[in-house]
């Protein structure tokens, strides 16, 4: 029970680490305007992409890599998707009230 549970810690961190490096990789050519909006939404899509795969009977070594891979896919389509509405609703205008103007 509790080597599950490590393993499950252990999975999910790599999952959570997978999606951040897509975040990053999508965030950086925009210089970060809207990155704080992208940022949960990668994440929850590369745990949930990654914790697919096993629910989906794959869980041997081959569904280990698969599981990492698809957590990385996620997370980019998921974090393109909300950089994607964040240009579109303009969504830079309705939050630039809580942005700082003495810069």
């Amino acid at each position: 029970m509790l080597v599950n549970a490590i393993f499950l810690i252990l999975f999910a961190g790599a999952w959570s680490f997978l999606a951040m490096l897509s975040w990053i990789a999508l965030s950086l050519p925009r210089r970060a305007r809207g990155a704080l909006w992208a940022a949960p939404f990668a994440w929850l899509a590369g745990i949930g992409g990654g914790a697919l795969i096993p629910l989906a009977g794959l869980d041997n070594q081959l569904g280990i890599g698969v599981s990492m891979i698809s957590a990385l896919v996620c997370s980019g389509l998921s974090c393109w998707l909300s950089l994607e509405c964040w240009d579109a609703f303009a969504l830079s205008e309705r939050f630039a009230r809580w942005s700082r103007r003495d810069r």
